[in-house]
């Protein structure tokens, strides 16, 4: 059965939301992955169907999604964008006035810290502030809705890199994310979802057959989504995680890094760690971020199997290189990764290497979550 995201949903008849959008004075928050299986850009769509789209909102890497660092407004594809990435991130009351609705398009990467998540919530809550119904066009999740994984984010950590109050890897789509904030937060606001037709939980994004926007630069296939949950929790630490390679998420290293070391300690880790991974020696130079033109010496992550857990493979990295490279990798280099990591008790953990105890906390959150999120499920 073909897979086709809500956009084309709409596309192809949707009287009830039809209805809805016609004649409605629309806000649209989207980039360059808001757009049909055919191409076609959302804007154009929702205009054939009858919205009458005044405002754009764009979020982080801008409208065509190739921007790093903070975004200015900008007038992009003929129309102005408003930039939800930069000194404002929230929409302000300003910008909604006189707007009848939003809508939102865009295609996310799965991961509680990849910020078009967190720019959701802060639109359900204007849309809440406001009385404005949202309209979410629904997107699959990449890495599927079945796998949970990682802890919830500390209330005293919550911040625009973990702001939902999920596990890392949530299993969500936006829409349900959508419902669930809505939930959480206790906000009284009416949202619609357009709903990917024929998608099941279990299907990541290999199986549904659609073609990959990278949403950002350092995103640009599959390989870099299905490792992002795992490596990105180094970001801020002072390694490189393959940004500006050809494998970008898939390498970890540094000019300092000894990669025997750290591999024959990751064969201390706990089982659900090591599963369905291998780590290979390697040596590259990346070609910007961190260690910009600098060789280094690092590691590729590579699926064995699908029982391989990015989350709790990067846990165990971070674990790994302090008890490695002490001094290198220091506890301030660690405690970098606590806005992504989210929990401040794991961390501790992280820190004396106690592995087991920090996996199983986050393994009883993301339980935990699995059972709460049930009822704003779609697929």
């Amino acid at each position: 059965m073909q897979i086709v995201p809500g956009i084309d949903a709409l596309r192809q008849g949707n009287a009830e939301l039809e209805d809805f959008l016609r004649g409605r004075r629309c806000g649209l928050v989207t980039n360059h992955t808001g757009r049909a299986r055919d191409g076609t850009a959302t804007l154009t769509i929702l205009t054939y169907c009858g919205a009458n789209v005044r405002t754009l909102f764009s979020p982080e890497h801008g409208p065509r999604g190739d921007r790093e660092g903070d975004v200015e407004s900008s007038m992009e594809f003929g129309r102005t964008f408003h930039s939800l990435y930069g000194p404002t991130r929230r929409p302000t009351n300003a910008m909604l006035q006189n707007l009848d609705a939003l809508i939102f398009d865009i295609q996310d990467a799965g991961a509680r810290f990849y910020t078009y998540s967190t720019t959701l919530c802060y639109i359900v809550e204007a849309c809440a502030e406001n009385n404005i119904p949202l309209l979410v066009l629904d997107r699959p999740n990449p890495l599927g809705g079945e796998n949970v994984s990682g802890p919830h984010v500390d209330e005293d950590q919550r911040s625009f890199v973990g702001y939902a109050r999920i596990p890392i890897q949530h299993g969500l789509t936006l829409g349900e994310l959508a419902f669930w904030h809505r939930a959480d937060a206790n906000l009284n606001v009416d949202i619609r979802i357009a709903r990917v037709s024929g998608l099941t939980g279990a299907m990541k994004w290999p199986e549904t057959g659609l073609q990959w926007h990278p949403p950002s630069p350092n995103l640009p296939d599959w390989n870099a989504v299905q490792w992002y949950p795992a490596t990105c929790l180094l970001e801020f630490s002072g390694v490189s995680v393959g940004r500006g390679t050809d494998s970008p998420f898939a390498l970890v290293g540094a000019p300092w890094l000894d990669s025997q070391r750290v591999i024959e300690e990751s064969e201390s880790w706990p089982g659900a760690a090591r599963a369905g991974l291998e780590l290979q020696p390697c040596d590259f130079t990346p070609g910007r971020a961190t260690w910009e033109s600098s060789p280094c010496h690092g590691i590729r992550l590579c699926r064995t199997s699908d029982e391989m857990n990015p989350v709790l493979a990067g846990m165990a990295l971070l674990a790994a290189l302090h008890r490695t490279h002490p001094r290198e990798f220091d506890e301030e280099k660690l405690r970098a990764a606590l806005p992504l990591l989210g929990s401040s008790q794991i961390l501790e953990l992280l820190k004396i290497g106690d592995i087991t105890a920090a996996i199983e906390i986050a393994q009883r959150d993301a339980a935990n979550f699995k059972a709460q999120r049930a009822p704003y499920l779609l697929y």
